[in-house]
């Protein structure tokens, strides 16, 4: 990576606003290694490469399989497997406990983004576990990028995508333990840092719909059902302008549920809950589909056509 890295980070820190100092402190490196990397003095391994496009929002897909070996590579498939079955909710099953622990004796776990990230999806996905431990265990796996991680001064981190993933989990915590405002005021704090900063579209695509995603279910968790809809409004702007449309059936649903629960007319919520509906139909989530139509009967009263 020492031709490469070279230009390309001192191209984008300065797009970005960024000093050596503050660019340094982010990585964990002192200002003298980060001028030789940028001077071409010395090179970057592709994870720290990796690391950093992640901390300046740029996308990080394809290009550096280059550089990957033949085993390093069957690595890496079942390391997007996993982030993608994260993306979705879906790593309770035998499947991705499998996935998990190929990547635990995978080469790639001596990679720090990687132990990161398995180490976040191991907990996640473990349902057994009181909501105290994950939360110390999703603590642990943010101090091997953030040694001195501190909940308070999150709106001054500039944050990786594994990072924010995990930030994620924990406000979900907060949730399930009904310390509400303290999961709301992390991801506000997210939400507040993420947009001060610069960064790509792909980027916004995978981290503002997330956030809002679940900031307006916690709103909602917490009774702050008007906040919730201004939150759910933002989610599905930010998925359409992106073309991804796998949260809006969930955000539709939660729109109505506040409406309904602010005493609003049924034909508001009701045409929102048909929406969600087809939505889920219209890309291919069966399940969500049958679920809301479910719903709609037991708990609004309604047939969904």
């Amino acid at each position: 990576m020492k031709a490469n890295s070279a230009g390309i980070i001192k191209t984008m820190r300065k797009e970005m606003g960024l000093s050596q100092e503050e660019m340094a402190e982010q990585l964990f490196i002192s200002v003298r290694q980060l001028a030789r990397i940028e001077s071409g003095e010395v090179g970057m391994d592709v994870w720290q490469f990796i690391t950093t496009l992640e901390l300046l929002g740029a996308p990080t897909e394809d290009f550096w399989l280059l550089y990957l070996d033949s085993g390093e590579y069957a690595s890496y498939r079942d390391y997007r497997r996993l982030r993608r079955r994260l993306n979705y909710d879906n790593l309770s099953g035998a499947k991705a406990k499998d996935i998990i622990a190929a990547m635990e004796n995978s080469p790639l776990i001596k990679q720090p983004a990687v132990k990161q990230y398995v180490s976040h999806a191991k907990t996640y996905g473990d349902t057994t576990i009181p909501l105290t431990e994950k939360m110390d265990a999703l603590l642990k796996a943010m101090y091997m990028s953030k040694p001195h991680f501190d909940e308070a001064k999150i709106s001054e981190y500039r944050m990786t995508y594994n990072e924010i993933s995990i930030a994620l989990c924990m406000a979900e915590c907060y949730e399930a333990l009904e310390e509400y405002d303290k999961a709301i005021i992390m991801l506000q704090s997210m939400i507040s840092s993420r947009e001060r900063a610069k960064v790509s579209e792909e980027d916004n695509e995978l981290i503002f719909s997330s956030m809002y995603f679940v900031l307006a279910r916690i709103l909602s968790s917490a009774g702050r059902h008007k906040e919730a809809v201004r939150a759910c409004d933002r989610a599905i702007e930010i998925c359409r302008e992106y073309n991804n449309h796998r949260n809006i059936p969930a955000m539709l649903y939660c729109m109505a549920d506040c409406y309904y629960k602010l005493g609003e007319e049924e034909h508001i919520y009701k045409t929102l809950l048909i929406r969600g509906y087809y939505a889920a139909y219209a890309i291919g989530r069966n399940d969500i589909a049958k679920a809301i139509k479910a719903d709609s009967l037991s708990n609004y009263g309604l047939v969904v056509p």
